[in-house]
């Protein structure tokens, strides 16, 4: 049975950055090939870079989310979070439109979130979905994985979840990532997320 506590600290999301290199040896033919294909790649993490770093750097604010609270959750098996945050965007003067802010908002959290599950790549994960969609007024962004690890001793279950809703000028953050050996506690998170949903308009 999955029993949870609260905590009350929300904060903003860590900032870190990470930079991996490799050195292949390879022909000339194949290295120019690789190197355009890298450089839309790079290109690609540049403009998200420069985006979250305008992002932080703009005249936002954190609402006020003591009705929402970051929980704090133990199984008798493993253990998890759940981080709430509402970002007033009103006099932020971001030149960019609902869907990449939430693409690249919702992207950049989800990575952090997931990155909380220690021992924890991408490559684990048995399930990875994204999804964006937007209307005139409103838009919602929602990521999840589910992770499921074997070493030949023990098995590990876990989900990640990030969800963001913008509306009316305010971007809402539900983002949560939970690790147990028990695949029960796992979908019991997962059910918990759901609920956090819905109190963002989900």
């Amino acid at each position: 049975m999955l029993t949870m506590t609260a905590c009350g600290t929300i904060s903003p999301p860590l900032q870190t950055t990470t930079e991996t290199t490799t050195a292949t040896a390879e022909s000339v033919l194949d290295s120019a090939a690789s190197s355009e294909a890298e450089s839309t790649v790079d290109e690609e993490q540049v403009k998200s870079d420069t985006f979250m770093a305008e992002f932080f750097d703009s005249n936002i604010s954190f609402a006020d989310v003591s009705e929402i609270v970051t929980e704090s959750l133990k199984g008798s098996n493993g253990g998890g979070s759940i981080e709430v945050m509402c970002i007033d965007l009103s006099k932020s003067s971001l030149s960019y439109d609902m869907e990449y802010i939430l693409e690249n908002f919702g992207d950049h959290y989800f990575r952090q979130t997931a990155a909380q599950m220690n021992g924890i790549t991408e490559d684990d994960f048995v399930s990875d979905y994204r999804m964006t969609s937007s209307v005139v007024s409103k838009g919602k962004y929602q990521r999840y994985a589910s992770v499921q690890k074997t070493d030949g001793m023990a098995s590990q279950f876990g989900y990640t979840e990030t969800y963001a809703v913008l509306s009316e000028n305010k971007l809402t953050i539900v983002s949560g990532a939970f690790l147990s050996s028990d695949m029960m506690e796992r979908q019991s998170f997962s059910q918990v997320m759901g609920q956090f949903r819905e109190c963002v308009g989900g």
